[in-house]
């Protein structure tokens, strides 16, 4: 009976070893340490960026599609009808950068009025009467951009090159992406 006991303990003793083998290799084996990683380093360069007719065209483009996009899910569902209204304004800001002052200035009406639409979209008051408005103001200036500021029609004044002294507001943009990047 002692034989059987002093067997019974002896396997009992090899099993738990040998289940524990792995954690008892963890725990006496030295763990690799963590190497520093060597911080990276960016330098920004000035690119020299040209106006050019595909640059005029896509943002043209967009604004149109963003405006278009408006005018068919006008009133389903707000959130995307602020998101157009906020793309169709960048873009149009966008495209009258390329103009030349004289002609820019003509945008700025209409800039004014999407403005006014967006107002009334953030606020999310478009009851019947208010959505009329800006389904209609929204397509009014989708027209007019389509007559009066396609490429074959605006191409004579277009900008040669980008003068920060006209729109200072790429000179501070520049800066803060530069700005950010520092950080």
């Amino acid at each position: 009976m002692r034989r059987w006991i002093s067997l019974l303990l002896i396997l009992v003793i090899a099993a738990s070893l040998a289940g524990c083998s792995e954690e008892w290799r963890r725990k006496f084996i030295r763990k690799k340490k963590d190497v520093a990683k060597k911080p990276r380093i960016y330098q920004t360069k000035r690119y020299t960026k040209e106006p050019t007719e595909a640059l005029y065209t896509k943002h043209y483009n967009y604004t149109i599609s963003w405006l278009s996009e408006l005018v068919d899910d006008l009133g389903q569902n707000g959130k995307k009808d602020a998101r157009c209204i906020e793309e169709a304004l960048g873009q149009i800001k966008d495209v009258r950068f390329f103009l030349v002052p004289e002609k820019a200035k003509e945008l700025d009406r209409h800039i004014n009025r999407l403005k006014e639409v967006q107002e009334l979209i953030l606020r999310r008051d478009l009851g019947h009467a208010n959505m009329d408005y800006v389904r209609r103001s929204v397509e009014r200036e989708e027209r007019f951009l389509r007559s009066e500021f396609y490429y074959n029609k605006i191409k004579k004044y277009l900008k040669e090159s980008f003068d920060e002294e006209e729109y200072p507001e790429i000179e501070e943009a520049r800066a803060q992406v530069i700005s950010k990047g520092a950080e």
